[in-house]
């Protein structure tokens, strides 16, 4: 199953690549814990909790609410800014 939509980054990429996201407009909550490559995690990684992304997720394995970015569009992000 795949499934693209708008999400929004609720916990930041941990030590583990596991970024946080809520669906929109249903609220429901995703755990993003592998990527299609690593642009898609290093994408993934450089967003700022409150960011809207669009991202392409599939099942990781059988667990439970675990998903792989396939995808990974910026929509829009909070307004922060990147420190050089």
């Amino acid at each position: 199953m795949s499934q693209s939509n708008a999400y929004t980054v609720i916990s930041a990429q941990n030590d583990h690549d596991c970024t946080t996201v809520r669906a929109h407009p249903r609220n429901e909550t995703y755990h993003v814990v592998e990527y299609a490559d690593e642009d898609a995690r290093e994408r993934v990684a450089d967003l700022p909790v409150g960011s809207v992304v669009k991202m392409e997720l599939s099942r990781a394995g059988r667990r439970s609410n675990v998903w792989c970015a396939e995808s990974v569009k910026t929509a829009q992000t909070d307004g922060g800014t990147n420190e050089a």
